[in-house]
């Protein structure tokens, strides 16, 4: 009979038990785009989550991780439920702008962002232009090639959509203070013997990969390109990797901020012997993020 009193008594102390919603930002001051943000669920009494942004629903895992992906206020608002019970807690957010321009390529393997050079306006205004127009909405990365690039921006590889004129030529800008690190984004174009002024291509471009760099490497790429490089860009190069045999070549205009995931993704593609990709990746749109 004890037995029995004892299991009744904790049967009706759940049963009368309520959810809590509770959840903390652990933001201070107001982040800039993009901003990957954390929310920590402090719940009590609940086995379900649902996580709305602006009354959007965004995911029922039990902690959320959300990147803002343009300025404003939001309404960040957690439903903790156990059977038909539910409690709401809602808190808000405030995303500044960034500092410089930042372009979102939305693809099939995930989302790059961009910041572009104010030293490499021509380019800086040119790829701003080409996204805004959406010209790279539908095209591939043609040309793939792990611990090196990913190349993308071919127009002859649009498949349905708008067709579009490939777009003239840009000077070069070449700048030795931006290297070809891991993660550098840089201008195409033709080779020297077609090219002797190094302009670069209207559209095509490419996000560095990079190699994994050792001292001898940046002593060997000193001597072989009578270039000295400064010890904090040695240091850069050291941490992140790259490509320091594109410097002086090619134009750099802008360095990957966010997507370094997707980066690797797209590198580790599996090719053909002329390095496209045997399954299509594809930007499905481009923006401005400012």
């Amino acid at each position: 009979m004890k037995v029995f009193l004892l299991f009744f008594t904790c049967l009706c102390f759940w049963q009368c038990s309520s959810p809590i919603a509770a959840f903390e930002q652990g933001i201070q001051g107001s982040p800039k785009v993009p901003a990957k943000l954390y929310f920590e669920n402090k719940s009590k009494n609940a086995s379900e989550y649902v996580w709305l942004i602006n009354g959007e629903e965004v995911s029922s895992d039990e902690h959320l991780t959300y990147e803002f992906l343009s300025s404003g206020r939001y309404i960040i608002e957690l439903k903790s439920k156990e059977g038909t019970k539910e409690a709401i807690q809602t808190s808000e957010v405030f995303i500044q702008a960034p500092d410089n321009c930042l372009v979102l390529l939305e693809t099939t393997a995930g989302n790059l962002i961009v910041e572009l050079l104010e030293e490499t306006s021509g380019h800086l205004t040119n790829f701003v232009e080409l996204s805004e127009s959406g010209f790279y909405n539908g095209l591939s990365f043609h040309r793939v090639i792990d611990d090196f690039m990913i190349q993308g921006g071919d127009n002859s590889t649009r498949s349905g959509g708008k067709r579009f004129d490939n777009p003239p030529t840009i000077p070069e800008e070449i700048n030795p203070d931006y290297p070809h690190y891991r993660g550098a984004l840089a201008a195409a174009r033709m080779p020297d013997d077609m090219n002797p002024t190094k302009a670069s291509s209207g559209s095509q471009f490419y996000i560095v990969d990079g190699r994994k760099l050792s001292e001898s490497n940046m002593k060997k790429a000193e001597s072989t390109k009578l270039f000295n490089y400064s010890p904090d860009q040695v240091t850069k190069y050291l941490e992140l990797g790259g490509a320091p045999q594109l410097d002086g070549e090619y134009t750099v205009f802008g360095y990957l901020v966010s997507g370094f995931g997707v980066l690797d993704r797209i590198a580790e593609s599996t090719t053909d012997s002329y390095d496209k990709p045997l399954q299509d990746i594809k930007i499905i749109n481009t923006r401005s993020l400012n």
